[in-house]
């Protein structure tokens, strides 16, 4: 069964991403004015801007001529877009942006890379915009945000019930990843709620999801369970699988990452026998996706807030370990993680 997203993945790229960005933006607005203020102004506020968004209502506002009864108003305002997928610079280009702009209050050029913005970058752009600016008596100002930023940005906004939003941010971000518009991967956790399934996930060594269930791009499954994630394991190998249960033989349909080893070939055939045994699934119907990890080591790495977290949810351990590497042992990350906590 194919994925339904609420972002388009097949098309021309940089326009699929721009049409996307956009799209994100436009959804966000239609669902709450409010909110969409809030994440436009976290956006800007690294470039120290601020936009006012909202309509205001006044009334017996004194003019220079009578005294109208109310007034309805909204700052003007026009924010131009360029996207960037791969850390390009062309200046030129950027500027030839500066014309779009007219006779608006508040005059934006919002600069979307990958990658943050280089500081000499940054400033040939802004003397040129201030160049611009003196010739054509315009106000435009410079912005820059990385898409990684943006799916930061848009999370802070939302409340835990604005489901729908977040279904979409999450689809938002795994599109960013598929399309390497957010690097980083290998420093990257899953933690994932198995709070029934704990001891049997340390006992095989492995996690197992439904093929159609999406995920990202990562390198480390975290196992949460009573306010923790309790253990971590570097991914070895990812598989889809079908097992005969007359012939006893597991097919492997798909290998997605890795090489299945004979003993972990067998820990898939164990569970899946373990589980229809003493909960009635089987997991052998070909409908699910097998992670493997060398070992899950224990680790507390605990949750400070109330509530379980909503489903899944993604580390980056740079923002957790201090000097964090890829090179790094398992044992040495969980260590780390033991000595800091989670909201």
């Amino acid at each position: 069964m194919a994925n339904i997203h609420y972002f388009p993945r097949y098309s021309q790229k940089e326009n699929m991403v721009t049409n996307n960005t956009l799209l994100l933006f436009n959804r966000l607005y239609q669902h709450h004015t409010y909110r969409f203020k809030q994440f436009i102004n976290l956006i800007l506020e690294d470039s120290d801007l601020e936009l006012d968004t909202t309509v205001k209502f006044s009334q017996q506002v004194k003019g220079t001529g009578s005294i109208p009864d109310a007034v309805v108003e909204q700052e003007s305002f026009k924010i131009v877009i360029e996207t960037k997928l791969y850390g390009q610079q062309n200046l030129p280009q950027l500027m030839g942006h500066l014309t779009s702009f007219s006779n608006e209050d508040k005059q934006i050029l919002l600069w979307i890379n990958t990658d943050p913005i280089s500081q000499m970058y940054r400033e040939e752009i802004e003397k040129e915009i201030n160049i611009y600016n003196r010739a054509h008596k315009t106000s435009i100002q410079f912005a820059f945000t990385t898409f990684k930023e943006i799916c930061k940005k848009f999370k802070e906004v939302l409340n835990p019930y604005e489901v729908e939003m977040i279904d979409l941010i999450n689809d938002f971000e795994a599109f960013c990843y598929d399309a390497n518009l957010i690097p980083h991967h290998e420093s990257l956790m899953r933690s994932l709620l198995t709070s029934k399934t704990l001891e049997r996930n340390f006992k095989y060594n492995l996690y197992y999801a439904p093929r159609t269930r999406n995920y990202r791009l990562h390198k480390y499954i975290g196992l949460y369970g009573a306010k923790a994630i309790r253990g971590i394991g570097e991914i070895s190998c990812i598989i889809d699988a079908d097992f005969n249960h007359d012939s006893q033989e597991l097919d492997i349909i798909n290998t997605l990452q890795g090489h299945l080893s004979p003993q972990q070939k067998q820990d898939i055939i164990d569970v899946i026998k373990e589980v229809l045994e003493t909960e009635g699934q089987d997991l052998g119907g070909g409908d699910q996706r097998f992670f493997l990890v060398k070992q899950f080591i224990p680790c507390e790495f605990k949750k400070i807030t109330k509530g379980a977290p909503q489903g899944t949810r993604y580390f980056d351990l740079t923002q957790f370990i201090e000097n964090f590497t890829d090179e790094m042992s398992i044992e040495e990350i969980a260590q780390q993680l033991n000595q800091t906590t989670w909201n």
